[in-house]
């Protein structure tokens, strides 16, 4: 089976645990196994043996790649815990659509499918066949098809249209990413430091505050920094250095220290930081260079992945408030 659609089956048996990765077969059949509710939604019930079925192709992945014992164990019981979750969310999704007079269609059903195998560059019966040798028989795989094209309809009605994002959601977006590169990139930075006597009162610390934004506003007006360091830094060591550190790696700074550095751009200076009773002024002189694309080139990326995860949320707020309207009752 190719390894694209044995991803998809995982995701289809049980779309809470992509990091699981692909299941196979059908876990061995429990004997003895005595029938009970294990949730109620609404008038709905969930039980024991279709919550089994469900977890069948993920268990047998969770016992060949988790070694017996409390591990396995624990794995297996988060697994139990976020699948009923999702059984319930697809409960309160039935109960939904059926308030809104909302019906899924044999012919949608079939389009979803020829999507769900498009994707995968498979023939529907071969997405089918796929499905079969990883122990879901057709009709089951149709049913959980049905239930994602159902979803896809009420996100529709219900939620996309919650859903707006601004050129400002994409700029925070991209300055994220930024960030998050930041962190793994050398960087040179120069301080300035206003030292805080020991024991000095409220109105010296305010003072020495009040002289590291003056320092700021200076700087940030076009100042020559090392100017600004050799007149007023208390730090001997840098104060005829322009108040260099050195190329350093990220984590070599204290914690405040290196975030403030964070969101500077090179030639940029940060606000007062307190640390070490003292005021520290930072400026990035130097950094490695970013492999990130400009935002233009990234723009429509970046909206998608905004978009997405505005989506998922607005997805679980409505999730929640027909939780709240509905009986659920939980018994796993």
């Amino acid at each position: 089976m190719p390894r694209r659609a044995r991803r998809l089956l995982a995701f289809l048996a049980l779309s809470c645990f992509p990091a699981l990765g692909p299941a196979l077969t059908p876990a061995p059949a429990q004997a003895g196994v005595v029938e009970r509710v294990v949730a109620v939604v609404g008038r709905d019930a969930v039980l024991l043996s279709e919550l089994r079925r469900r977890a069948r192709p993920v268990l047998l992945q969770i016992h060949e790649r988790v070694p017996a014992g409390p591990q396995r164990s624990a794995v297996e019981s988060e697994m139990y815990k976020e699948l009923i979750q999702q059984m319930v969310d697809e409960k309160l999704i039935q109960i939904a659509a059926d308030r809104a007079q909302r019906r899924i269609t044999s012919d949608e059903v079939d389009n979803g499918l020829r999507n769900l195998a498009a994707m995968q560059g498979l023939a529907p019966d071969e997405l089918l066949k796929a499905a079969l040798s990883s122990g879901i028989p057709e009709g089951e795989f149709r049913a959980q098809v049905a239930r994602q094209v159902l979803e896809q309809k009420m996100l529709s009605l219900r939620v996309i249209p919650r859903v707006r994002i601004s050129s400002v959601d994409v700029k925070i977006g991209y300055q994220k990413l930024v960030r998050e590169e930041r962190k793994r990139l050398g960087f040179r930075p120069q301080w300035l430091v206003l030292v805080v006597p020991p024991g000095a009162s409220d109105e010296a610390k305010l003072e020495r505050r009040q002289l590291a934004d003056r320092i700021v506003a200076q700087a940030r007006a076009g100042a020559d920094f090392a100017a600004l360091v050799a007149t007023y830094s208390d730090d001997g060591e840098t104060k005829t250095k322009s108040g260099d550190l050195g190329m350093l790696k990220p984590g070599r700074l204290a914690q405040p220290l290196e975030e403030a550095t964070m969101g500077l751009d090179v030639g940029e200076v940060s606000a007062p930081v307190f640390h070490s009773n003292a005021y520290v002024i930072l400026r990035v002189a130097e950094r490695d260079k970013s492999s990130l694309p400009p935002l233009e080139q990234a723009h429509d990326r970046i909206a998608s992945e905004v978009y997405t995860e505005r989506l998922q949320k607005a997805r679980r707020q409505w999730l929640d408030e027909l939780k709240r309207s509905t009986y659920v009752d939980v018994r796993l």
